[in-house]
């Protein structure tokens, strides 16, 4: 702080009652206009909206939920139940004909409806498997 005003003392050539009005200034604008993260989601494929029952696993708790959308790389979940952002989970969709896909994801988005989550492991067979299951619809 002693430089920055130094330095606007050696500028304006100005007393340090002035200097410290002038840096205090300075903050409040610095403040004012630093710059605000803007979240623009990035997707690799695009997502369809398909309602499938899904078993969630935190490893702490089972939980029941449904799908609200799904691509081959993520989902959007809905579930009453508030998972971390950060967290990763065991996930299983049910088809409507009981064929079942598992894979690891990870907790994206929380919102009050429920969890964003990106695939991050799943094995061959059920990729393949997700992306056959999702070019039907």
């Amino acid at each position: 702080m002693v430089d920055k005003i130094s330095i606007i003392k050696q500028i304006l050539e100005t007393d340090v009652e002035t200097d410290k009005k002038i840096l205090s200034i300075l903050q409040l604008a610095k403040e004012k206009t630093k710059e605000k993260k803007i979240h623009i989601e990035e997707r690799i494929s695009k997502r369809k909206d398909i309602l499938l029952d899904a078993d969630l696993n935190t490893g702490k708790e089972k939980i029941y939920a449904e799908t609200e959308n799904i691509s081959s790389t993520g989902a959007f979940i809905r579930t009453e139940k508030k998972i971390a952002t950060g967290e990763d989970i065991a996930i299983k969709f049910i088809s409507s004909g009981g064929e079942e896909l598992c894979f690891v994801a990870q907790v994206v988005r929380v919102n009050s409806n429920g969890i964003g989550v990106v695939v991050k492991t799943i094995s061959e067979k059920n990729g393949i498997k997700l992306i056959k299951f999702i070019d039907q619809f």
